[in-house]
């Protein structure tokens, strides 16, 4: 985990010392995501939650897979896109107020619902590719060659915004629903700095939070079953 940390964010950072209101928010924030991403079936188990400076980060949230998958569906990105817009939501719940904490958040959620519409086919606008093709220099700038007129565009605007503020109220609906798992979860991570999953998931447990994973359910019931090609005998397409 601690070669992976280092590869996906960077150094400690032990000079870049937070405010205890900066460390609590930060903590407050994480645990937001955390939340969120146990809570969803399709998102990636939670492996370490940390309040110590890596890189840019104040704090992080190392999310990894227990098993190497080489595609991506559209469930786990709308998952992806909740469970990452759980920081935002929580400092907009917890303190009425938003730092600019999120911001990498926000980037990374543009983008993922954009190629959900562009480039996958996993929206109300159908399979249809729309991602651009290049573009040429103007005045040392470059302007995009999209190959689609304004209208469409205008319907992908709305399309993307429309996908951010699903996953937004996903995160919201969960964050509410467990509050007082926020809470509890927030406070003790401001304490002790770092919670490793097996300590984090017994908080969890404690307050009563189950702890879904999709993934996992799949692999029981194969195991169970048997194989798992004999259950689409006869299902029709």
């Amino acid at each position: 985990i601690r070669s992976i940390e280092k590869v996906m964010l960077g150094p400690e950072r032990k000079s870049h010392v937070l405010s205890k209101k900066e460390r609590l928010v930060t903590a407050y924030h994480e645990v937001g995501h955390a939340l969120v991403a146990s809570v969803l079936p399709y998102a990636d188990p939670v492996q370490k939650i940390s309040i110590i400076s890596r890189g840019r980060a104040a704090g992080y949230t190392l999310k990894l897979p227990d098993q190497d998958r080489k595609m991506q569906t559209k469930k786990e990105f709308l998952d992806d896109i909740a469970m990452t817009l759980g920081g935002y939501v929580t400092e907009e719940m917890i303190f009425g107020d938003l730092t600019t904490g999120p911001s990498n958040d926000l980037q990374v959620v543009a983008n993922l619902a954009r190629d959900m519409v562009t480039k996958y086919g996993m929206s109300a606008l159908g399979p249809i590719a729309l991602e651009g093709t290049g573009g040429r220099m103007i005045g040392g700038g470059v302007s995009e060659d999209r190959g689609y007129s304004q209208q469409v565009a205008k319907q992908i605007d709305d399309v993307v915004a429309a996908i951010v503020e699903q996953g937004k109220n996903k995160a919201r609906e969960i964050l509410t629903a467990h509050k007082p798992a926020l809470e509890r979860i927030s406070k003790k991570l401001f304490e002790v700095e770092t919670l490793e999953r097996e300590e984090y998931e017994q908080l969890l447990k404690a307050e009563g939070v189950e702890i879904k994973d999709a993934y996992k359910e799949e692999i029981e019931n194969e195991a169970k079953v048997g194989d798992p090609s004999k259950a689409l005998e006869g299902d029709s397409v």
